[in-house]
Order: structure tokens, then sequence, then C-alpha cells
């Protein structure tokens, strides 16, 4: 279990995602009320959930149902499969800290008006942009080779938790404190600690990428992953 949630934390930092709180500000801007606030902040949440849980779910059935051994047990598919996104993800935390730290903008996912559909639809396309992450895919990889379908849905879980978690915090805080609180929170995270924030997200992807890269490479010698799970 210990390792079940120092993956899904690290991963979960891995995959930090600073775009629904961009969203959100936005969203203030427009004069978003409360309902529309948890439009946004559910809609991303929960569409991530959808497909965190499944892609490890689905990734295992699919194993299941081509004849491929369980995904704790190596066979080349899961070999490939951690590979890559070990590469993936190391090739992440070296690209990451070099991208300009110019002010965010949420770009599709910036609402269009204050109405509560509206912000449903921002806060979709938030959830859907977990997709286009490298750490998304690692933990899928990752949370398939657990032998319990519960295991791997907790793990998902975390993640999402982790990667949305400055927008689960300004929802939380804007219904507690109000947008003022909200706009000094984003304020602090993303501009007076952003490369603090880039350099944390890109040392713990590169880390758990060499991990996944390790584990494959003692796979292929050994016939056995190093980390049992």
């Amino acid at each position: 279990m210990i390792h079940l949630l120092i993956g899904a934390l690290a991963l979960g930092i891995a995959g930090f995602d600073p775009l629904g709180s961009v969203a959100l500000v936005a969203a203030l801007g427009l004069g978003a009320g409360r309902r529309g606030v948890v439009s946004l902040g559910a809609a991303a949440v929960l569409t991530s959930e959808v497909f965190a849980l499944a892609g490890p779910l689905g990734l295992a059935a699919l194993g299941r149902e081509a004849g491929i051994h369980p995904p704790h047990v190596p066979h080349p598919v899961w070999l490939v499969a951690v590979a890559l996104v070990g590469a993936a993800l190391v090739i992440w935390a070296l690209v990451y800290p070099r991208l300009q730290t110019r002010k965010e903008e949420p770009g599709r996912a910036r609402p269009r008006s204050g109405a509560v559909p509206a912000l449903a639809l921002s806060g979709l396309i938030v959830g859907l942009s977990s997709l286009a992450d490298p750490a998304f895919w690692a933990m899928v990889v990752h949370a398939a080779r657990w032998p319990r379908a519960s295991w791997a849905a907790l793990e998902a879980s975390i993640w999402v938790v982790c990667s949305h978690s400055l927008l689960i915090v300004l929802v939380v805080g804007y219904l507690a404190a109000g947008p003022a609180r909200v706009g000094r929170l984003v304020d602090d995270v993303m501009n007076r600690h952003a490369l603090a924030v880039r350099r944390t997200v890109a040392v713990v992807a590169g880390l758990f990428g060499a991990l996944l890269l390790t584990d494959a490479g003692v796979a292929v010698a050994t016939g056995s992953w190093l980390f049992t799970l």
C-alpha cells in the first residue's frame, strides 16, 4: 500500500495542472457566482476522474481479452508501455522548466460567459486536458499493474486530487472566503512561486520517469519487476 501512495502522490505532483485555476479566475472576472464556480470545478475534477478510472481498468481488461499476462507479470507489451511513459516523463522533466514563465492563459478553457452551462463546459475542457499530460499516462500504466481493481481506482483518484489540487483549494476558498482570497492565492502560486512549482514538478516527473525506465530494464534482464506490486 505504501508503494501505491508514493506512486500516486509522485505522479499527481508531476501532473500538477494550473489550467483549472486560471479558467476559474477568468470565470470570476466574468461575474461567475457560487453555482458557476462549483460547476466549473466539479466538471473538471469529475471529467478527469472518469478518464483516470477508465484508463488503468480498461488497460488491464484489454490485456486480459488479448490473452496477455496481467500487468504485474512482465510481458513485452507492459515492458514497452512502462518504458515509453518513463521516457516521456524524463523528456517532460527536461522541457517543462524551459517553458516560458509568462502569465498562464486558459486558451480553449476560457469561459465565454459567467453562466453555469458555459462554466461547466470550461470545466469539461480542463478535465479533458489531462489526456495531454504525460503524467496521466504514466499513472494509467502504473495503476494498471495493481492486482486489485480497487487499488488501481484508489491510485487514479489520488492522482486526480493532486493534479487538480490548486483548483480544488480555490473552489473551497471561494466558497469559504470569497473571490478576493482566490485572487491572492493564484497570484502567490502562479507568479511569486511559479519557478519553484515548475522545478518541483520537473524533478518529481524526472525521478519517477527514471524509476520506470529502471523498472523496465530490470524486468528485461531478470524477468521480474524491480518494484513488486
